[in-house]
């Protein structure tokens, strides 16, 4: 039992999607296979002690489910969410699409309205950046002109 048991481990490990996966499995694996101590695999793998009991612990619990949570992190605090700021934008892209000129404030006041509450100026230019906008601003002048010439030019 305890063989197939290593055996699975090893299996589960080959089969791990993430590096946060295969550090708990070796976690793990280290007490069912070479039977060390919380001490010892701590100081192995450098976690604290207090973690490779947690591990342990969900390990008695969940078996092979601890292996497969989801990793922690995430847009957990969203206004919207990713097709939501999608069909927001959609009429703000057409519009510049169109060569119109878009301003921070006046998608900021619209963002406001759509999700009825203030927010900063910051997360309407995160909102931007994450769908993959970037601030275009038109030149004062050609990079490539040459005052010289234009002031001759005005002269003739």
């Amino acid at each position: 039992m305890k063989e197939e048991m290593v055996e699975r481990l090893l299996v589960l490990q080959k089969q791990a999607r993430n590096i946060r996966e295969w550090r708990r499995l070796e976690v793990v694996w280290l007490r069912e296979r070479l039977g060390l101590s919380g001490p010892e695999v701590s100081a192995a793998l450098n976690y604290k002690l207090q973690t490779v009991h947690v591990i342990w612990h969900q390990w008695i619990r969940e078996k092979e489910l601890l292996f497969r949570r989801p990793a922690p992190g995430g847009r957990k605090h969203a206004y919207l969410t990713l097709e939501e700021e999608k069909e927001f934008l959609a009429p703000f892209f057409r519009t510049a699409e169109a060569g119109g000129v878009l301003t921070v404030t006046e998608i900021k006041e619209a963002y406001e309205g759509r999700v009825n509450r203030k927010v900063a100026p910051s997360t309407v230019y995160r909102l931007l950046h994450r769908h993959g906008w970037r601030k275009i601003v038109p030149r004062k002048r050609h990079p490539k002109s040459d005052p010289q010439k234009q002031e001759k030019a005005k002269k003739t």
